[in-house]
């Protein structure tokens, strides 16, 4: 949860740098001064008060919908995000907005609806990095794979020490099972944040292929230390462990990465798993 809180405020700093009305900024950091203490409902309520005093300001409806998306309100964000861009007139913001609605449409899987909004993202300002590293990974689901790594590489040419990038250039390569080449660039990005979870699971999972089991556990024990909450990771412990011959651990973990949302975030690959390891009840235990 802190994580995503982190990511609210630093939505907060960039829409704060566009022009705004003065009444607007100071909805907006009243919200994230409450959002500091912990105090979600009153900094909704307080966005909520001030769309309704100022209902054309798109930076609300942008501040708002953030808020949501971080809570899973993902329909309600969307409909914030909506409102924001027919309002917005200045280019940034509505290419900042569009970017985040990309994401969420992300989330719950619409993602050609996230393609075509982080498209429009980008032709707004092609220098979004947020809109390019998302579009990148939903490139992917939309048969647009060769444009993965010209989407990564454009952020880098921008920003050298932006990490996703590192992170999901290295899992572009994964996917190719270019394992040695992935891990290259995981270890740029763990270089770069030597506290980045991703960092560790994805080069865990390269680990993993090259049959590195001792570095890979390692890899992905930092990783859930780093983020607990992390059902990707589970998935990859739980096949490191069976992998390993401790089948018992490994369904546990399966069972903990359904726990924690993967099926609803990646499908039904962790029920496979288990269909295929852990028909023994007591396996899961």
């Amino acid at each position: 949860m802190k994580q995503y809180i982190l990511v609210v405020i630093s939505i907060f700093v960039s829409i704060s740098s566009i022009a705004q009305s003065n009444t607007a900024r100071y909805y907006q950091e009243k919200a994230s001064k409450l959002i500091n203490n912990q105090e979600y409902e009153k900094a909704f309520i307080t966005l909520s008060n001030g769309i309704n005093l100022m209902p054309d300001s798109a930076y609300l409806y942008e501040t708002r919908g953030t808020l949501l998306d971080v809570f899973s309100r993902y329909q309600e964000a969307i409909q914030d995000y909506n409102i924001g861009i027919s309002k917005a007139k200045n280019p940034k913001l509505k290419s900042h907005m569009l970017s985040n609605r990309g994401g969420v449409k992300q989330k719950i899987r619409n993602f050609n609806g996230a393609y075509e909004d982080l498209i429009l993202s980008i032709q707004l300002d092609s220098t979004n990095i947020n809109a390019l590293n998302n579009l990148a990974t939903v490139c992917r689901e939309v048969d647009k794979k060769r444009e993965v790594v010209k989407y990564l590489e454009k952020i880098i040419s921008i920003d050298s020490g932006y990490v996703p990038a590192y992170v999901n250039l290295g899992f572009e390569y994964q996917v190719r099972n270019k394992h040695k080449k992935a891990i290259k660039y995981f270890n740029t990005a763990i270089e770069l944040s030597p506290e980045e979870p991703l960092g560790y699971s994805n080069r865990s999972f390269s680990k993993l292929k090259l049959h590195d089991l001792y570095g890979a556990i390692n890899d992905i024990n930092r990783s859930i230390k780093l983020f607990s909450s992390n059902s990707y990771a589970y998935k990859i412990r739980a096949l490191i462990e069976i992998e390993n011959g401790n089948r018992k651990k490994g369904c546990k973990d399966l069972k903990t990465a359904l726990k924690l949302g993967y099926k609803q975030q990646y499908g039904e690959e962790v029920d496979t798993l288990i269909s295929e390891n852990c028909m023994n009840p007591s396996d899961s235990n």
